[in-house]
């Protein structure tokens, strides 16, 4: 049976990056956004309650348990042992796939893509010349909309028709404070669905992860490419919680998330304090060159682990969630703008 305390960042990853010690105890540093570094038992690190349950589908834990213990637990030591072997090499895809989704990163990126998108088409509605723009075909005598609207003000039809004969300049008249109602409704109706936001999203994600703890069509992109296990010299380097960091050609070169559109340059799973695994579209490319460490920090959305307590990672610090969200604020304006475009059937300047 799984546990209450589920963790969405494997302890096999995060014991690479334990603190020096013979204890039973696995610690490590954790340097979260806003608070001051700590070291903590990494039994205590990446977990929520029920974070892989619901209703209906109460057994994703154990599954991914099984999986991760029967084949990823020793491609890891695998890996952080030099092996690239074929038979280890032909298993990264998988890793990397399955580690792609399977974290809370990916779950608070759809919350923040569904909450802002709700948020700005409705506040945009909540403007009643808009709404009257946009549902002027269904404010219409006949439109199931209109119906309901004009019951709730004890207006029959029949009523409403016998005004018009008289004069038809009345349906403007009781429209506009129909379209007035809607529209100051609007922020309650917001508030009803920001709060059913999360539990959507997490049955959305448990779901998909029930369908496969690794997906198929995402561990292909990683099938063709050229893999090796390097070496961090500095030996400081820190786990992230988005975990896999991928480098792209284009305005935002590394994310924690790639998308379908992604031109692939390097995939980098961090293995220890100092190795990661690099995966290479081309080995014949200059080698990454990046700061590796600040690159994984600007790609957590709320903490990374280190081995080591250090000024330098403090620093880092300080730039955790810089490019954590999946779209930048400037992709996601362009985005909500081109759907409320499509809503309102014109291009919005």
């Amino acid at each position: 049976m799984s546990g209450v305390r589920q963790h969405f960042i494997p302890r096999f990853l995060q014991k690479g990056f334990r603190t020096s010690g013979n204890g039973k105890i696995v610690r490590c540093w954790v340097y979260e956004q806003n608070k001051p570094p700590r070291s903590a038992n990494i039994q205590d690190v990446g977990l929520e309650r029920h974070f892989y349950a619901i209703d209906g589908e109460p057994d994703l834990d154990d599954k991914i348990t099984d999986e991760e213990r029967d084949v990823y637990v020793p491609l890891i030591d695998s890996l952080r042992a030099g092996n690239l072997s074929e038979a280890v090499v032909e298993r990264i895809p998988a890793l990397l796939a399955h580690l792609e989704i399977r974290s809370r990163h990916v779950r608070q990126n759809m919350h923040s893509m569904v909450d802002e998108c709700a948020t700005g088409i409705l506040g945009y509605l909540s403007d009643p010349t808009t709404l009257r723009a946009l549902t002027q075909d269904h404010f219409r005598p006949g439109s199931p909309v209109f119906d309901s609207a004009l019951a709730k003000q004890d207006v029959s039809p029949q009523q409403l028709q016998a005004l018009l004969t008289m004069d038809e300049s009345l349906l403007d008249q009781i429209i506009e404070p129909l379209v007035a109602i809607f529209a100051a409704q609007m922020p309650a109706l917001l508030t009803r669905i920001k709060s059913s936001i999360p539990d959507m999203i997490k049955a959305s994600h448990v779901r998909m992860l029930n369908e496969s703890v690794s997906p198929a069509a995402r561990a292909l992109r990683f099938s063709a490419l050229h893999y090796s296990v390097q070496r961090f010299e500095s030996g400081d380097l820190p786990l992230g919680d988005s975990v896999v960091l991928f480098h792209v050609r284009g305005e935002r070169s590394f994310k924690p998330f790639m998308d379908k559109d992604d031109e692939l340059v390097h995939v980098i799973l961090p293995l220890s304090s100092d190795l990661y695994l690099l995966g290479e579209t081309d080995i014949s490319q200059p080698p990454l060159s990046q700061n590796l460490p600040l690159e994984i920090a600007r790609c957590s959305m709320k903490y990374f682990i280190c081995s080591h307590q250090s000024d330098r990672a403090v620093d880092f610090q300080a730039q955790i969630g810089r490019n954590a969200s999946w779209l930048s604020a400037r992709e996601m304006s362009v985005l909500l703008g081109e759907v409320l475009s499509g809503l309102m059937g014109q291009k919005l300047t």
